[in-house]
């Protein structure tokens, strides 16, 4: 394992829920890997990820309430921002843009955030299905990328049931991945390795 992602001098105390977060991130075994993160609102999840993506160098996303088809416009513009290819990103499907997403990982481990998650399962149903196979055992994403991929909610409910029972993305995440709704003590939950 690297080393861990320093925690910035501006996240005060959440020592525990850094460390959860830094272990999962700098894991350098090869294959992309799975986290789960939930919580109630307003209890500091999307700033712990962003300064964590901004501490590895990672993609941080934040869903909206949006169509499909804008969810991908969204998500194109945000990847063209951070990669600045010699053309924007215009998405036909999420198994496109899931393949660059799982591309960043391809040099060294590096943190991938979707935030409001749930968001985009309700434009996109099929959304954790398409996850799924990109994460599969034979599939791109498991050997030649290092993509640490966090979905992020606060609809406890629908978080909850991403890796339960018979979801498509039961088994997915990495190896130890625990769920509990309260997760990050009281403040929200890193589900991951």
């Amino acid at each position: 394992m690297r080393n861990l992602v320093d925690k910035p001098s501006e996240v005060f105390d959440r020592d525990f829920e850094w460390s959860a977060l830094a272990r999962f991130i700098a894991d350098d075994q090869p294959g992309a890997t799975l986290g789960v993160v939930s919580g109630r609102r307003r209890q500091g999840k999307t700033y712990l990820l962003e300064a964590a993506c901004q501490a590895a160098g990672g993609f941080y996303f934040g869903a909206t309430e949006a169509t499909d088809a804008e969810s991908l416009r969204h998500i194109g513009n945000a990847l063209t921002a951070h990669l600045s290819p010699p053309s924007p990103f215009h998405f036909a499907d999420w198994s496109e843009a899931l393949s660059v997403i799982l591309d960043l990982g391809r040099d060294q481990p590096v943190p991938v955030v979707i935030d409001e998650f749930p968001y985009l399962i309700k434009g996109n149903p099929e959304l954790p299905s398409l996850i799924q196979q990109a994460l599969s055992p034979f599939g791109h994403a498991r050997t030649s990328t290092k993509t640490r991929l966090l979905l992020c909610g606060s609809a406890l409910a629908v978080m909850g049931k991403l890796l339960s029972g018979s979801a498509p993305l039961r088994g997915r995440a990495g190896p130890g991945t625990r769920h509990t709704p309260a997760g990050l003590p009281a403040r929200g939950a890193v589900l991951g390795h």
